[in-house]
């Protein structure tokens, strides 16, 4: 049966067949893939080579050719096996990978349009993501439940559920690292409240700025957050990751420069704002209660609008 290579899934068979036939395809330790890897990696490098080969990129010769369309085109053929090939050696399958391209579509495209954007003296709202604009908790919970079997309380009054954790002997930090594996990030809820009030600053002329205390290091989280925030129409300015958010706001551009207000749950992040002059909106939850009363927070109920409250404190 002929090959037909605009299919992908039909194109990392017929790699694979071909792969098997010239290397050793029984590697199974992570040691042996990586040295396979490695030979892969240099061979895709020497085809890119060969691409530009075809054109006059050394720019320091005086003599000059035709650009040679065939030879970018076959060589550009040998690049794109040598990625099959590796998509393979790593057992990446077609959906994966078209999973993979459209999410970074999703993160070029959401960060061309932040890149065209500039601060101007706008006011400023630091827009926290988990369990402001996403509803993480709740699904993070509900992972772990239907992951063990045991029930996670997303209701719990610690910030980091900690408690519960320990006493089903489950690993916090174990069942992140699956959540984050598993696209979780992706797929979490969004909080309509607090979009549409991000709508409503960013109408009012503020310059909508996210802090994420996400792990921007981990590709799947990096750019699952990227793609939730454009299927979501998120009108965000301008994306950071910062598990420092105080330090981070302080070394931007445009620190202490314009009217600030602050939006995050974290009661570590909420204090750290307030301390430093940056009033906090902290919507109510039940692990944050300790910072209802402190000076410089605004507590906003379930039932209650946050927007009057910024208003008033920013007196705009």
């Amino acid at each position: 049966m002929s090959t037909d290579w605009s299919k992908l899934n039909d194109a990392l068979l017929r790699q694979k067949e071909y792969s098997d036939s010239i290397f050793d395809h029984t590697l199974s330790t992570e040691k042996q893939k990586e040295e396979q890897l490695k030979t892969l990696a240099l061979a895709l490098h020497a085809e890119v080579t060969g691409i530009c080969e075809g054109t006059n990129f050394k720019d320091h010769k005086k003599t000059h050719f035709p650009v040679n369309i065939p030879r970018i085109l076959y060589k550009s053929a040998d690049a794109y096996r040598y990625v099959l090939a590796i998509l393979n050696l790593w057992d990446i399958d077609e959906k994966m990978f078209t999973d993979a391209l459209s999410q970074k579509d999703d993160f070029l495209h959401y960060r061309k349009m932040l890149n065209e954007k500039s601060w101007s003296g706008q006011p400023i709202a630091l827009f926290d993501m988990d369990d402001v604009l996403a509803e993480f908790r709740t699904s993070f919970c509900n992972f772990v439940t239907k992951e063990t079997g045991r029930f996670i309380d997303p209701l719990s009054n610690e910030y980091y559920n900690a408690s519960a954790f320990k006493q089903h002997g489950i690993g916090n930090e174990e069942y992140i690292r699956k959540f984050t594996n598993s696209h979780g990030f992706l797929n979490i809820e969004l909080n309509q409240k607090y979009y549409n009030l991000m709508k409503q600053l960013k109408d009012r002329g503020f310059w909508i700025q996210i802090v994420t205390a996400r792990a921007s290091k981990n590709e799947t989280c990096f750019y699952d957050t990227y793609s939730w925030l454009m299927r979501h129409n998120v009108p965000a300015d301008s994306v950071a990751f910062a598990t420092e958010k105080f330090i981070w706001y302080a070394d931007q551009d445009f620190y202490a420069k314009s009217p600030v207000i602050a939006i995050d749950d974290a009661p570590k992040h909420a204090a750290e704002y307030v301390k430093h002059g940056v009033p906090t909106v902290v919507p109510q939850k039940t692990y944050n209660e300790e910072v209802k009363n402190i000076e410089g927070v605004q507590y906003v109920l379930e039932h209650e609008d946050p927007l009057p409250k910024i208003l008033s404190v920013l007196k705009i």
